[in-house]
């Protein structure tokens, strides 16, 4: 992923809520290092790499992140949709754990002169959120896009639930005043901005907001017949409920719930969040086909894959977009981020988190090690889809159904009926009920006029004629092989962990 497509500073072919996540999932990977190290003493039976040169390699990334921390596009990410702005936050307070948990093995100080920066960064995206949760209408939760007509949908709130409850247990407080996002902010907008608002580490507010965040989403009827997270809520004019539910599904919708309900068992001990998140984590895996009786019936769509592989509608087809083509890495990253151990000894934050007693933290060590063997099973899947330069394209499930050969559209699914599946057909966006509603500035892809106005911008979907099934569509790009990287990790990370115990 660094060698092929970051330049130094940034990843140039992506837009930047991915790069935001992208750049998560590096941070991500270091802690995950970080916690080998610690597991094996660097000294692993059978590894390529010892010790020393795992710990370079971290020190190396690093570098990368603060290179990303300086170039990132935060004036754009700053003024785009409600959802933009807390793949920033995670991306920070991941940072955050990372440094910590390194310093910790390493007994070093490496980047703790980088957290109040990273902590204000954090600071900053979340105060865009902070107070949009809004009872007004459907009874709460957040709209997806103040530019578009009202739409609460999944992701948004999946995200409110996961950054309120980081923001709790991670953010160390901020006391920088300072609102903008870049010095380059006033000149690029032509806007001012009010004082940055204090918050403190551990804000009871900053659990309030998760906890009333779930209690919505748990109560508003996201999931269809299948307990598949659906993408969202219109509401109809002259109306003020949810009254027209979009049944797309989408893989990421599974997945950023699952660190959020991870996060609030980590701050209240409550063992109904967890078991919350197993039942969905059984919904995704059967959704897969990966309990079918029979080879003939795990080949069948099975609502978000087939053979027992995680698979989004626009994969066969090859018309998944860029946000499309990072989805399933988003799913396993939260995911691993759910079933890491619980703690039993010592506190994840002295004063502020709880201990697991010991029969609920063997539950779910056992209930996360019934996982491995499909997560294994996709990460191998992904990794088939190497080409000759090593890179891993999107559609995992390729050669299970013998389509190496493009193309495939005759194992494309219909999305679910009822569904408008926005992500990879845009120009729905400016039809009804998405339109615009008219205020000044208001663009489909933000909050502001200057959020089209940007160096790093989608690339349009091409059509391109291989003999190859990944090279259909976009191809393989840095999103494909983020999300490769993800499921790899999780594999990883998820042995690690059943090695520890």
């Amino acid at each position: 992923m660094q060698k092929t497509y970051w330049n130094g500073t940034y990843w140039p072919t992506t837009i930047q809520w991915i790069g935001a996540f992208i750049d998560t999932l590096l941070i991500a990977s270091e802690r995950s290092l970080t916690g080998a190290l610690e597991e094996y003493d660097g000294n692993v039976q059978g590894a390529k790499t010892g010790g020393s040169s795992i710990n370079a390699d971290i020190l190396s990334y690093y570098s990368e992140v603060e290179a990303y921390y300086g170039d990132e596009d935060v004036v754009q990410i700053f003024g785009a949709a409600y959802d933009d702005a807390q793949w920033v936050v995670l991306e920070w307070l991941e940072a955050i754990r990372f440094i910590n948990k390194y310093d910790s093995h390493a007994k070093s100080t490496l980047g703790q002169s980088d957290i109040a920066r990273f902590a204000h960064r954090a600071h900053i995206f979340y105060n865009i959120v902070q107070n949009q949760f809004d009872t007004s209408l459907c009874g709460g939760g957040i709209t997806w896009n103040p530019a578009l007509a009202p739409y609460k949908n999944a992701i948004t709130n999946e995200l409110f639930l996961a950054s309120s409850i980081g923001m709790y247990l991670y953010y160390p407080g901020d006391d920088n005043s300072n609102p903008y996002p870049s010095p380059s902010y006033t000149n690029a907008t032509n806007a001012t901005l009010p004082a940055l608002p204090t918050l403190a580490a551990h804000d009871p507010l900053l659990l309030s907001n998760a906890q009333k965040e779930y209690q919505w989403f748990k109560t508003q009827n996201f999931t269809n017949a299948q307990g598949l997270v659906v993408d969202g809520f219109h509401v109809s004019d002259n109306q003020t409920t949810c009254d027209e539910r979009n049944e797309m599904v989408y893989t990421y919708n599974q997945g950023v719930i699952l660190s959020g309900l991870r996060g609030l068992w980590e701050a209240t001990g409550d063992a109904m969040y967890l078991s919350d998140g197993y039942v969905l984590v059984s919904t995704v895996i059967n959704a897969t086909g990966w309990n079918a009786h029979s080879p003939l019936e795990a080949g069948v769509w099975a609502g978000l894959g087939r053979n027992g592989i995680m698979e989004d509608y626009c994969d066969a087809p090859a018309n998944c977009t860029q946000d499309a083509q990072a989805f399933k890495g988003i799913y396993f990253h939260h995911l691993d981020l759910f079933c890491e151990p619980l703690p039993t000894t010592k506190p994840l934050v002295a004063g502020v988190t709880k201990l697991a007693p010991s029969s609920l933290a063997n539950q779910h060590t056992s209930n996360c090690a019934g996982y491995l063997s499909w997560i294994e099973h996709n990460a191998n899947a992904a990794l088939s889809t190497r080409n000759s330069s090593g890179m891993i394209g999107g559609w995992w499930g390729a050669s299970y159904v013998n389509r190496t050969q493009a193309p495939s559209l005759d194992h494309a699914v219909p999305p679910p009926w009822g569904s408008d599946d926005e992500w990879n057909q845009p120009w729905l966006l400016q039809q009804s009920p998405w339109a615009c509603r008219g205020q000044h500035g208001c663009q489909p892809n933000g909050r502001g006029s200057h959020s089209g106005n940007s160096k790093r911008m989608a690339r349009p979907f091409r059509s391109r004629k291989r003999q190859d099934a990944n090279a259909e569509g976009r191809g393989r790009t840095v999103e494909t092989e983020a999300s490769g990287l993800s499921v790899v990790k999780a594999a990883s990370d998820f042995s690690v962990n059943r090695e520890a115990t």
